[in-house]
């Protein structure tokens, strides 16, 4: 048949199908919720059972809830269960729920409801389906399979068309008797499967356990507000009050603790050996300070902006409380500082900073929980690992990470380790994290996860993403070859089954308990084996097999990094790093304050590793400016710690007493802690300033420090005064002073030396006139004293006195000696 002949039949085909109201089966790149128009929800309310094993019944019973969003009536309404091919890869996992409804080529026999649905009516229903009957699912072999539960119906005024439908997937561990395939059973060995049983059921396959590693992440996004200084010298300060319902019961980092306890209870010991809680320092930090009492701030951007007491004290004291009884008896490890991108951290080039993010985390954690942790290994937060992330690592001896799938090695090894240079790596699966990330009230895509394998979940109820995630937890235990092939298809992870869910989950307690009792289930069947995380960092030195680091197709480089930090953030963040290094070496510690230089500006420092934390949801541009928001707030706080000491300027103009007065100068201290100042005065050539040397102000207070100086001259001297620390950070603003001394310079010592010899001329002319007898010509126009003088300068003191009464014009005026003999 000609090619325009084939076309014109399969257009009229189509046009004949719509004018018959049929539905055409979506194109493979359609999502799988691609029912268009919308006509109805089908909600999943419950699956027995959430794992198949040879001990329950031989089928599968699927309830819920059929909502009718159309405006019109739907009548004839028909459920059915189908079933999808065994899932061969990881990736498969994600994609089989994208796949066209033709992929579902299995179907059970209908469900009929008998009730039309009004606009807006619901109906619920219970639909059961043989697992390996001709008229079921026809599974007969172990592994996970995706299943399509869909409704068609008459909407009215129109034909039969496919209403709604829901996909999950069906982890089968083994399989129950079955009557056809007992009559199949032979008993001869080698003949088919040799875990078939005589009557028909079918052992899970134990040939070659699995190792599984879990790792449970709590995690949030960093809350303390930016630009607050430390030591219980500022109250906590949160940028929101969101926290305080996470931490508590039925909050997201809430349920996740009642999970592990209750889980803990009743869970199969070697699922706590398989186990370990990877904690976040800067969590750890944020909930401590908020069991201090904190408040949350009305502006994030500015550190001095106005707050509102919180709420979450109560909570934050119970959930810590959880947490250090749980640690005692849980595998414990510490993921990056507030999950800093390692990217960033190697374009900052910090040294400090960077060793608080990768291997002082664990210090942190081991004091806040009183806990030894498990170190040695990194768990990068974004998931992949750069040759200058890997770098970061080596530089501080960390010889060992994880990172997913994102690897192209030399040869695939079963236990999926490789290494990279000197770092030793674990790899997992990223379709199975994104599978334990659809969970929960919040679902998490990791940002590495390429498009085209991320389902739309919108129309997924919480128990159909509960049921996918817990096949994917089993997966690996299920369809992994116990040796890895080179077809590029095969998953790189080998017959590891380490599980790294995102490090933002947010599973409910009924999703929590339902991967741990899967966990145990796969445990006690044999199928897995658990790997705890302290052997197998013990064991990942001695992986040899080399890797190349690559990007994830189809994600940007920009992402798979983290979003790295830009140059020009990177230059602020090491000005303030420098700056705050340099204030805090001139700092003293006050035996009267907790607070130490150290812990005072901490939390600027762990500021920058909030402000290069690895984002799960935000764009590029978001990413930025929550960066320059940080950022920026810490500049802020770093230039009010410089104005906070500062020199009270006395008016501008300052008269010194003598020509060595010193210099008075008033020095104000308003920091939490004594600094260590120093003065750099300019004076001119006339005016000689001593030096002070490095001076101590005590904190929140003031004091007078007296400078040295000497004047060689009366006239005005302008003198230019600024403070620094005594490591050299400028302070304050400097101050201008007009300085005006009493000195008179050289003129007035000339005149003092002449006035002396004058003085010394004409007393020793009196003298030598006196030792010849003579009056001196001085005395020559005085007249000659009278009788009555000459008798009165010999009388007693007290009657000159009373002389002096009486004729008080001619007050007596008698010589020293006579006073002294009449005394």
């Amino acid at each position: 048949m000609p090619a325009d002949r084939v076309r014109c039949f399969a257009a009229l085909l189509a046009s004949t199908l719509l004018i018959l109201g049929l539905s055409v089966a979506p194109f493979a790149a359609a999502p799988a919720h691609a029912v268009d128009p919308r006509y109805a929800t089908l909600t999943i309310t419950e699956i027995t059972p959430s794992t198949v094993t040879s001990v329950g019944e031989d089928e599968v019973r699927v309830r819920g809830r059929l909502t009718n969003t159309f405006d019109r009536p739907i009548s004839n309404l028909q459920i059915r269960l189908q079933r999808g091919a065994r899932v061969a890869t990881a990736v498969a996992l994600r994609t089989s729920l994208m796949a066209p409804s033709t992929n579902y080529s299995v179907l059970s026999a209908p469900l009929t409801l008998e009730d039309t649905l009004a606009p807006g009516q619901s109906t619920e229903f219970e639909l059961s389906a043989p697992l390996s009957a001709p008229n079921g699912l026809q599974i007969d072999t172990t592994g996970v399979y995706p299943l399509q539960l869909s409704a068609s119906g008459v909407p009215e005024s129109g034909g039969t068309v496919q209403v709604a439908q829901s996909r999950t997937q069906l982890p089968v561990v083994s399989l129950p008797a079955n009557a056809r395939r007992a009559a199949a059973f032979t008993g001869a060995v080698g003949d088919g499967d040799s875990r078939l049983g005589r009557d028909g059921s079918v052992a899970p396959d134990t040939s070659a356990p699995a190792a599984l590693t879990l790792i449970w992440p709590l995690a949030a996004p960093p809350q303390l507000a930016p630009g607050i200084l430390g030591g219980g010298t500022e109250p906590v300060r949160l940028i929101s009050d969101q926290l305080a319902g996470s931490l508590a019961p039925e909050g997201r980092l809430g349920a996740q603790l009642e999970a592990l306890e209750k889980a803990a209870d009743g869970l199969d010991p070697r699922v706590a050996a398989g186990l370990c809680v990877a904690v976040d320092p800067d969590l750890l930090v944020t909930v401590h300070g908020m069991t201090l009492g904190y408040e949350v701030s009305s502006d994030p951007a500015n550190p001095t902006s106005s707050t509102k007491p919180g709420t979450g004290r109560e909570a934050a004291e119970a959930w810590m409380a959880k947490l250090r009884t749980l640690a005692e008896e849980l595998c414990i490890t510490a993921l990056p500082f507030a999950q800093a991108g390692l990217d960033s951290l190697a374009t900052i080039g910090d040294e400090h900073l960077a060793t608080t993010a990768v291997t002082g985390a664990s210090d942190i954690v081991d004091a806040l929980l009183g806990v030894e942790s498990l170190r040695g290994v990194t768990i990068p937060a974004v998931g992949t690992l750069s040759a200058s992330g890997r770098d970061v690592l080596a530089a501080h001896n960390q010889q060992a990470a994880v990172a997913s799938s994102a690897v192209e090695p030399e040869r695939l090894t079963a236990s999926g380790r490789y290494r990279s240079g000197p770092v030793a790596l674990q790899t997992y699966d990223l379709p199975i994290t994104a599978a334990l990330g659809a969970v929960g009230t919040q679902p998490v895509v990791p940002s590495i996860l390429p498009s085209w394998q991320q389902p739309t979940l919108d129309d997924e109820s919480p128990v159909s993403r509960r049921q996918a995630a817990v096949a994917a937890l089993a997966f690996p235990m299920l369809a992994v070859p116990d040796t890895p092939t080179d077809d590029a298809a095969d998953s790189v992870t080998g017959r590891s089954a380490f599980v790294m869910p995102p490090t933002y989950w947010s599973p409910t307690v009924d999703d929590a308990l339902g991967l741990l009792n899967a966990a145990d289930l796969l445990l006690a069947s044999g199928t897995a084996e658990p790997l705890g995380l302290r052997e197998l960092t013990a064991q990942l030195p001695a992986a040899s097999t080399d890797t190349r680091l690559v990007t994830p197709g189809d994600v940007e480089p920009l992402v798979a990094q983290g979003f790295p930090i830009s140059a020009a953030d990177a230059a602020a963040v090491r000005e303030n790093l420098t700056l705050s290094g340099a204030l805090e070496g001139s700092l003293v510690k006050s035996p009267n304050l907790v607070a130490t230089p150290q812990s005072y500006l901490a939390p600027l420092r762990e500021d920058a590793l909030r402000a290069v934390a690895t984002p799960q949801s935000q764009t590029l541009a978001q990413t930025r400016a929550l960066r320059s928001l940080r950022i920026n707030a810490v500049t802020a706080t770093l230039d009010r710690m410089k104005q906070s000491v500062a020199l009270l300027d006395p008016g501008g103009r300052y008269t010194l007493a003598s020509e060595r007065s010193p210099l008075l100068l008033i020095v104000r201290n308003d920091l939490a802690l004594p600094v260590r100042v120093r003065m750099d005065i300019q004076a001119p050539d006339a005016l000689n300033v001593g030096d002070v040397g490095v001076q101590e102000i005590p904190p929140m207070g003031t004091r007078q420090i007296q400078i040295p100086t000497r004047a060689s001259t009366s006239e005005r001297a302008t003198v230019e005064i600024s403070m620094l620390t005594s490591t050299g950070v400028p302070l304050s603003e400097p101050i201008s002073l007009s300085i005006y001394s009493n000195a008179y310079g050289k003129p007035l010592f000339w005149i003092t030396i002449v006035a002396g010899v004058l003085l010394v001329l004409l007393t020793a002319r009196r003298l030598w006139h006196r030792f010849r007898g003579k009056p001196d010509p001085a005395d020559e126009d005085r007249p000659e004293p009278d009788a009555d003088s000459l008798r009165l300068a010999s009388a007693p003191y007290a009657e000159r006195v009373e002389r002096a009464r009486e004729n008080p014009e001619a007050p007596p005026q008698p010589p020293a000696g006579d006073r002294e003999n009449d005394v």
